[in-house]
Order: structure tokens, then C-alpha cells, then sequence
């Protein structure tokens, strides 16, 4: 599992900031194979029929309507809808589904509808819809949210995780990142936290969490010597009480003493090189993998960086 998560580090270094499988592979939402297609005559009591009498009219039909491709979810077409609402985690109550098959009392699109214990009620800024339309999304729902009568139900999907935030702290606990690039000196101990999210996964179930300080020239801090496998893959644990980041939880941790003299490491030819640590800067990067068995990860950059300074004297 390490050597397969690293490896999602290297290929998004490469490609970006992503979500993507183990085999750095995007994760794509789309699950119809033309999920553009619109059937003119769509067959009473599917979804199709749904979208071209309800969905399209009210919230995506044309251009200035929120959901024509402009703003998630994408309901344009009939395949796009539901691939973006069946069993997709919701943006305001991401713990809960958009559709849940079989439980219209516990879609977010619902409550949303029914401007139910939600921010905003839908359609935005226009009148709601008739209660036989919501009905008829309800009853829907009910019957297991089919793309069609007798279609086989949507997929359970494997929803990626959220990209974490990074945030880092002094051994008092003080965060130091807001303000920028991060400067201490050597022997100073550091706490690298980042959140995990998962709909699939608890927190404290999430099977792999790691950081990499990496330097400019593209290698990396050995944070475990006598590793001989990653060495320079920190792994973090889960820290029930730590504290909060940005609206979620910073609670993984690493902690780590800055050494007089590091080690750095060279992925492509497993090199070693010992350097003073005074004069570097280092950028954290995190991964983590939301599940062992389907092991979709996901990673960031950090936005501050650790600059090394001379020791004090």
C-alpha cells in the first residue's frame, strides 16, 4: 500500500494536483457512455422523462439556468443528472446523498426542493416547484431512482476524497502557515497536520496518510532512516483531538525535529546525499488513501513552505 500510494505523488507532481485511483488514473463521474445523448421521446416514469418535463424546464434547459453546466451538479443532459445525483455526496451536507435509491426522505435533492433544513431552497430565486413535480421525483426515488423501469439500479459508487488541507505547527501548538512561508531554525519541532474526507470512510478508518518535504530541485527529506522502502515518505497518524483546520478537522499528524544536517533523497535512482539543513526550503506535499480495499487517493501541496534557517547562535 505505501509503494502504491507514493507512487500517486509522483505521477500528481507531475500532472498537477488530483484526485485519482492507485494506478493514477482521473476518477471520472461520468458513468453513462454518452452521457450527452438526450432521447426525444424518453419512456413514461424514467428518469429521461423526469429531466425533459421537470429538471430541464426548471433548473437546466438553457443557458442562465444554475445547472446548464455552470455550477455543480451538472443536470444539462439526462445522463449527466444522473450520473451527478444518484448516490453523489452533497455539496451543503456532504454526509448525505444527493439521491439515495429507495429513500427520497434522506435526498438532499428533496430537501433542497422542499427548502427543507437547507441554506437555499431550488430552483434558486424562482418560484418552487408544484408539489405533484416533487412528488414525482419522490415516488422516483422511492422505486430505486432507475434510469429507466426495469434498468438496472446505478452503481454503488467509490465517491474520491476530498483534497486535504495541510496546516503546520510549532511544538506549542501555535499554527505558523497562515501568514506564508514558515521559517526555523534547526532543532526546532514541527507538526504537519492535514484533514481527511471520505464519504465511504470514517476518519479514524482512513488506511494510509503521508507527507513529503521536498526541496527545489525535486527531492525529498528521508523522514524515516531506516526505512528501506519510501524513506522519505513520512506516514501520519490519526489524532482524534486534533484541531480544527478550515471546516474540517486537522486530525493526522506528523511530527518532526529538524535535524543540523538532513538527508536527502533522490526517488529515480534511490541516492542518498547528507546536507546541512540550514538554506533549504521545503515543500510539504500530503497523500492519502480512502479505503484498503479500492484505494482511490488524493493529494495537495502545500501553499506555505519551511524555510531553514541558520541556527541561533
Amino acid at each position: 500500500m505505501r509503494a502504491r500510494a507514493f507512487a500517486v505523488v509522483a505521477a500528481a507532481l507531475l500532472a498537477g494536483c488530483a484526485t485519482m485511483d492507485v494506478d493514477g488514473d482521473p476518477v471520472d463521474a461520468a458513468v453513462d457512455p454518452d452521457p450527452l445523448a438526450v432521447d426525444p421521446v424518453p419512456a413514461p416514469g424514467s428518469f429521461d422523462d423526469l429531466h425533459r418535463t421537470i429538471i430541464a424546464p426548471r433548473c437546466s434547459g438553457q443557458p442562465g439556468l444554475c445547472h446548464n453546466g455552470q455550477f455543480e451538479p451538472n443536470l444539462s443532459s439526462p445522463g449527466l443528472a444522473f450520473a451527478y445525483l444518484v448516490n453523489r455526496p452533497a455539496l451543503e451536507k456532504p454526509t448525505l446523498l444527493r439521491v439515495k435509491p429507495g429513500d427520497p426522505g434522506a435526498s438532499v435533492l428533496v430537501d433542497k426542493l422542499r427548502g427543507r433544513d437547507v441554506a437555499t431552497r431550488m430552483p434558486l430565486g424562482a418560484e418552487p416547484l408544484a408539489d405533484a413535480e416533487i412528488a414525482a421525483i419522490e415516488a422516483w426515488i422511492a422505486g430505486g431512482a432507475l434510469r429507466a423501469p426495469g434498468r438496472p439500479a446505478a452503481p454503488v459508487l467509490n465517491n474520491p476524497p476530498a483534497r486535504p488541507e495541510i496546516a503546520i505547527f510549532d511544538a506549542g501548538g501555535q499554527r505558523l502557515d497562515r501568514a506564508g512561508p514558515v521559517r526555523l531554525a534547526p532543532g526546532a519541532t514541527v507538526t504537519l497536520r492535514h484533514t481527511v474526507r471520505d464519504f465511504e470512510t470514517p476518519d479514524a478508518q482512513i488506511p494510509f496518510g503521508a507527507f513529503v518535504l521536498n526541496t527545489a530541485d525535486g527531492r525529498s527529506v528521508v523522514l524515516r532512516p531506516q526505512a528501506t522502502e519510501d524513506p522519505h515518505v513520512g506516514l501520519t497518524t490519526y489524532d482524534a483531538a486534533g484541531p480544527m483546520g478550515t471546516g474540517d478537522q486537522l486530525n493526522f499528524r506528523l511530527t518532526w525535529t529538524i535535524p543540523s544536517t538532513v538527508t536527502l533523497f533522490t526517488e529515480a535512482t534511490g541516492a542518498r546525499q547528507d546536507v546541512p539543513a540550514a538554506g533549504l526550503v521545503l515543500t510539504p506535499i500530503c497523500v492519502y488513501v480512502d479505503s484498503a480495499t479500492a484505494g482511490i487517493a488524493t493529494i495537495e501541496i502545500g501553499r506555505a513552505t519551511i524555510t531553514v534557517q541558520q541556527e541561533a547562535p
